[in-house]
């Protein structure tokens, strides 16, 4: 295990995302179970260097150097276990890829995409709403392209022209 901070820029993340907030036990569980696992994960019998970190009480980032040893389909396997773990300890669906979280002032939403385009249509989320990009999938997208406006981002297909 490597700090987050001092994991190559270069690293290959995966972003899981709550729709609400995680409570203080939430967190001391993903970190405990986090933590075990990111130090033991291997990719075929070589250690990984591996991180993870916790944003905005509402994402889990893993991120992986593969410059270090690269990952196979078998251990990305595992972290989804690791995920899938977490979720139903802390009753939590960190795997939902159908909803955004969005910024609302100094506030975190998140809606399903199916209220998405409703939402544009009522004017409670627009083209220049921030929303958290889970496409990125290196640390450097991370730190540079995590919050963009929804016009710059996938989901700009839903905005009505």
């Amino acid at each position: 295990k490597v700090e987050f901070d001092k994991i190559s820029d270069e690293s290959r993340i995966w972003i899981y995302q709550s729709n609400n907030d995680f409570t203080e036990s939430d967190v001391d569980i993903i970190n405990k179970k986090s933590e075990l696992f990111v130090n033991n994960w291997m990719a075929h019998n070589k250690e990984l260097q591996a991180s993870f970190i916790i944003l905005n009480n509402r994402f889990l980032v893993i991120a992986v150097n593969e410059e270090f040893n690269p990952i196979g389909g078998c251990s990305i396997d595992y972290s989804l276990q690791l995920l899938k773990d977490i979720s139903n300890t802390i009753n939590k669906n960190l795997l939902d890829r159908l909803i955004v979280n969005y910024r609302t002032g100094s506030l975190i939403k998140s809606i399903t995409l199916k209220d998405l385009k409703n939402n544009l249509k009522n004017g409670s989320i627009s083209s220049e709403t921030v929303i958290f990009n889970m496409t990125v999938s290196t640390k450097k997208e991370l730190l540079n392209n995590f919050e963009i406006k929804l016009s710059s981002s996938w989901l700009s297909k839903f905005i009505s022209k």
